[in-house]
């Protein structure tokens, strides 16, 4: 299990953002969870969740990206939570699968979410046409 430490993720315009980590997992179906410290009231933050845990055909890991966007009220002068965009990727990988095509896996699944067709389907959550 790899070692859970802060994220340097940049951000859309291209600045570093540290995402703190909050907790680690502890061991399969731990969740361990990111937060971005950025924002007045702690439930505004942008969180990060990962969690995994084996099946009888392999393993299987989810994460999740929350942003949450929020404004002010005009009468009370509060921060109010708004509502939040949200990414959840599973990834499932057989034990049987060949570790020859492991790394494959992931710069496939790394460079088809960083390519512009992905990222502008994402941006208003459309498919291609």
């Amino acid at each position: 299990m790899p070692q859970a430490t802060n994220l340097i993720i940049k951000n859309a315009a291209n600045a570093d953002k540290t995402f703190e980590l909050i907790t680690p997992a502890a061991g399969d179906g731990g969740i361990a969870e990111w937060a971005l410290k950025e924002g007045v009231i702690s439930s505004v933050f942008p969180r990060l969740t990962a969690s995994a845990h084996k099946t009888p055909r392999g393993r299987v890991l989810t994460t999740k990206l929350r942003l949450p966007s929020s404004y002010q009220d005009t009468v009370t002068g509060l921060t109010n939570v708004g509502s939040a965009a949200e990414v959840n990727i599973k990834v499932s990988m057989p034990a049987n699968f060949p570790e020859a095509k492991k790394d494959d896996f992931v710069a496939f699944t790394r460079n088809s979410i960083a390519h512009a067709l992905f990222q502008a389907m994402m941006r208003d959550a459309t498919s291609a046409s």
